[in-house]
Formats: structure tokens, C-alpha cells, sequence
């Protein structure tokens, strides 16, 4: 069976997209101020109101959500070109992976303009009421960022789903002592962490206001970035049944 490379269009383009969406999503969530149990009993109206001051004491808020907003947009871009290069024995991961990613991406663009562009101006609505009379603004604002908090645990345990299959992927065929079952091995107990937080419901009401969120979202930010490392090695050669015998290279150099 002949062995084709894949051009270095095809490899390295899902694996800049790759690269770009966690350049953006670490990038911008580093500024993003922690909303947790800090601001009061999560789901009091107090601490919806100092929710609602933190939106409003940042001039960024929105280009920071933009940036949080982009960085699964890019990974669910780069995720058709990732499951092309993964095994062929691997194909129904790498479409349950291309899948996963996809919809959660969809989801986390939802939730993130919900928080990032709606937020603003529900808050406004607080703090221009001020106390004793904001009861109709915190519920509106109580409801939009309970939606954002649920489309969000939806969509991180996607991501979790795609990082588990695409690292599963990773694993078919590959040598035992090798950077991509380095990666593989990572990606499987990185992805898993989402899915098993969500099932003990230690994201309720969402994933946000977790102990542990910040090391979540660093690992799935710094996770996609090495699967970025591993994918031109995946496509430099791949199966060709259309010829047979020999090996053949991009440009039909024989081996």
C-alpha cells in the first residue's frame, strides 16, 4: 500500500487555528475576575449585585469576553482538519471528537454573549436602582446569568467529550514512548476531569463558580495547544489506497 503525505496545508492550518484559540482563550480569560463564592452566597441578591459591579468596574469586559468567546471558535474551526489526520481506525473518535467540538463551541459563543455583551446593561439596570429598588433588575439579571452558567456547564463538558476522543485518537497505533501518547495520555484524563466534575455537580449552578475552574480552563487552554504540536507529524505520511506498493511522498518522491 502506497503512503501519501499530506500537504502542509492540511497539517498545519488546523494546527495554527489550534494554536490561535488557546493564544486567545488563556490570554483573555487571565483578566477575567474570579465569580465565586468571594462575592457572597453564590445566587443571593448580594452577590449578584457585586457581580454586577465587577462587570461594571472593567472597561474590558467586553473585548475580554471576545477573546473568551474566540477561542473554541477557533478550536471548532481547526477540528474538521484534526480528525482528518488522526488513524484511520480512528475515524468514529475523530467525528464523535469534530462533533463534541462543535457544539460546544456553539454553545460557549451563546453563553459568552449573554455574559459578555447582555450582562452589561442588566447590571446598569442594578446599580442604577440601587438598593431596595433593584428586586425586578436582579432578577433579570439572575436569570441571564444562570442561562450563561448552564449553556456553559453544557459546553465545557463538550470540550471535555472532544478532548477524550481526540486523545483517544491520538493513542490508536502510536508508540508507546512517544510525544503524541505523551499528549494522547494527557488529553484522555484532562477531558475525562469536565465530564466526572459535571456528574458530582461540582458545577452547579455552572462551571464558572467552581474551586477549581481556573485549573480546568488552563488545562483545556494548554491542552489544545499541545495538540496543536502533535498534528504536522500526524499528517507527514498516511495510507494511499488508490496505489499500490512502495512508499510515496508529497511530489511523488519514492522512498
Amino acid at each position: 500500500m502506497a503512503i501519501q503525505s499530506r500537504s502542509r496545508l492540511d497539517t498545519w492550518l488546523p494546527a495554527l487555528l489550534l494554536f490561535a484559540g488557546s493564544a486567545v482563550f488563556l490570554s483573555a480569560g487571565r483578566l477575567h475576575p474570579h465569580i465565586n463564592a468571594s462575592l457572597g452566597e453564590v445566587g443571593s441578591d448580594d452577590f449578584f449585585r457585586r457581580f454586577a459591579a465587577e462587570m461594571l468596574q472593567l472597561p474590558n469586559w467586553e473585548s475580554m469576553h471576545l477573546g473568551i468567546l474566540l477561542g473554541p471558535v477557533f478550536w471548532a474551526l481547526a477540528a474538521g482538519g484534526t480528525a482528518r489526520l488522526l488513524p484511520a481506525r480512528a475515524t468514529s473518535l475523530g467525528d464523535i471528537g469534530r462533533n463534541a467540538l462543535l457544539l460546544a463551541a456553539a454553545l460557549w459563543s451563546f453563553a459568552f454573549v449573554l455574559d459578555g455583551f447582555v450582562g452589561p446593561g442588566l447590571a446598569e439596570a442594578i446599580a442604577t436602582a440601587g438598593v431596595g429598588a433593584d428586586a425586578v433588575a436582579i432578577r433579570a439579571f439572575r436569570a441571564n446569568a444562570l442561562t450563561m452558567a448552564r449553556l456553559g456547564m453544557l459546553s465545557v463538558v463538550l470540550m471535555g467529550a472532544a478532548m477524550f476522543t481526540f486523545a483517544a485518537a491520538l493513542l490508536v497505533g502510536s508508540r508507546l514512548r512517544s510525544w503524541r501518547t505523551a499528549v494522547g495520555v494527557l488529553g484522555v484524563a484532562t477531558g475525562a476531569w469536565p465530564m466526572v466534575a459535571a456528574v458530582r455537580g461540582e458545577f452547579y449552578p455552572g462551571p464558572f463558580t467552581s474551586p477549581y475552574w481556573t485549573l480546568i480552563a488552563l488545562s483545556i487552554g494548554l491542552w489544545f495547544l499541545l495538540l496543536a504540536t502533535v498534528l504536522p507529524s500526524l499528517g507527514e505520511r498516511e495510507p494511499n489506497p488508490e496505489r499500490g506498493g512502495g512508499l510515496a511522498r508529497t511530489g511523488g518522491q519514492a522512498d
